[in-house]
């Protein structure tokens, strides 16, 4: 069933993007090559920070360069999506190591082919943690940053003399117009996945206090909002990069 539906996806792809979905395809089976790499080398014992930045940017250059050409939007992009990152980086390793929330949830943790794993991997589950929020804000913030990017290019070739300031407050409402969407998928991306856990916890009779003290909950909830602030950050860093780039008139 899912190589059918898989093939059927492949195929649409191909019909309705044709050269660009194609190379859709191309760039989305490379990503996946370099996450199974990654993985393995984490399995192998090399440290988890390093894979995570080098397989960030890896995958940021392909999604970008390798889809859309190296050109200002591209620049623009792959640099504000780099500066977002390093930002938050920080933010989503304190907030996971101070949360213990690394691991396992309840959901997983009662799975009955648990049972049948070794689960002493002597490997550090908050750095994971922390490179899986870091990584599952990667896509949100590209598409983003590309966006922007490229609607206010656009911008600047159809009004050449724009100032600045005009220039920059056009990138923002640009932003501002697509923020609410995107947030939107985030919310039901991730928190769609508790309705497991409100169901099991329904059915045990559990209290409010368990289901909002949850791992699973509070997981979902950090790649939300890490999701959320990654694309509001990305938009302020895209548009002033891009105003650079672009070369925007003087303030008159």
């Amino acid at each position: 069933m899912l190589v059918i539906f898989g093939l059927i996806l492949v195929a649409l792809i191909a019909i309705v993007g044709g050269d660009r979905g194609v190379m859709s395809l191309i760039a989305l089976a490379g990503n996946l090559l370099i996450l199974c790499i990654a993985i393995w080398l984490i399995a192998s014992g090399v440290p988890v920070f390093p894979v995570t930045i080098c397989l960030s940017v890896v995958i940021c250059c392909i999604m970008l360069f390798y889809q859309n050409g190296i050109n200002r939007k591209t620049l623009s992009a792959f640099t504000a999506v780099l500066i977002t990152i390093f930002i938050l980086f920080f933010a989503i390793y304190y907030v996971v190591c101070k949360s213990g929330s690394g691991g396992l949830n309840e959901i997983q943790s009662v799975s009955e082919d648990v049972l049948y794993y070794n689960m002493n991997l002597n490997i550090p589950m908050q750095k994971v943690m922390a490179a899986v929020v870091l990584l599952s804000t990667l896509g949100a913030v590209t598409d983003m940053a590309l966006t922007v990017s490229t609607s206010l290019y656009e911008v600047k070739i159809h009004k050449p003399d724009m100032s600045n300031t005009e220039l920059f407050q056009s990138g923002m409402q640009i932003g501002k117009s697509i923020l609410g969407t995107t947030v939107n998928t985030l919310l039901f991306a991730y928190l769609g996945e508790s309705m497991i856990l409100f169901a099991y916890l329904r059915m045990q009779k559990q209290s409010l206090g368990i289901l909002l003290n949850s791992r699973l909950l509070f997981q979902n909830c950090i790649f939300m909002i890490f999701g959320a602030l990654s694309c509001v950050l990305v938009i302020p860093i895209s548009t002033l990069l891009m105003k650079k780039l672009c070369g925007g008139n003087h303030d008159r």
